[in-house]
């Protein structure tokens, strides 16, 4: 009986590593595609950071920031993102991971922030399932450091504002 008792102790072991381990995921990866405009001045060194938002509640601190690349006035680029949303090994993979919301923000060089915005997916995204990629419906729009105008008509600049 020991030699059955020490496969069995082997067995359940073996079993339990089995369950402890986590599996790798075969999830598609897709992605959130940005684009827009800058309105008014901006430093070259400025940034737009793009943030997405997984579950209600979501401190913006815990989300994985990409940059986007800016081209004169207008910015453009993904945001990839895994779709595996299990963690019992048991169920396999469960590819259903997918964001509430796309955070834009432009920020200058020390993490100072000009100017954000909020987008719902998919309220504000088409989904191309081919792709598997999410594209903003229209461009968004960030607002650099803007100066005051002499009048609302006026596109001259005031001279005497502070």
């Amino acid at each position: 009986m020991k030699p059955f008792r020490a496969a069995g102790f082997m067995f359940l072991f073996a079993f339990l590593i089995f369950l402890a381990s986590p599996l790798p995921a075969k999830c598609p990866t897709d992605a959130v595609e940005i684009r827009g405009r800058i309105e008014c001045s901006f430093k070259p060194d400025d940034k737009v950071l793009a943030t997405l938002i997984f579950f209600d509640h979501q401190r913006e601190a815990t989300g994985e920031e990409t940059a986007i690349d800016i081209h004169g006035v207008t910015f453009d680029g993904r945001v990839a993102f895994n779709t595996y949303s299990s963690s019992n090994p048991l169920a396999g993979d469960v590819c259903h991971r997918r964001p509430k919301s796309a955070l834009i923000r432009l920020t200058e060089a020390d993490g100072i922030e000009k100017d954000r915005t909020s987008l719902k997916i998919p309220n504000d995204f088409n989904y191309d399932e081919k792709q598997d990629e999410y594209t903003v419906r229209s461009d968004v729009m960030l607002h650099g450091w803007c100066e005051p105008k002499c009048a609302e008509t006026s596109s001259i600049p005031c001279e005497n504002s502070k």
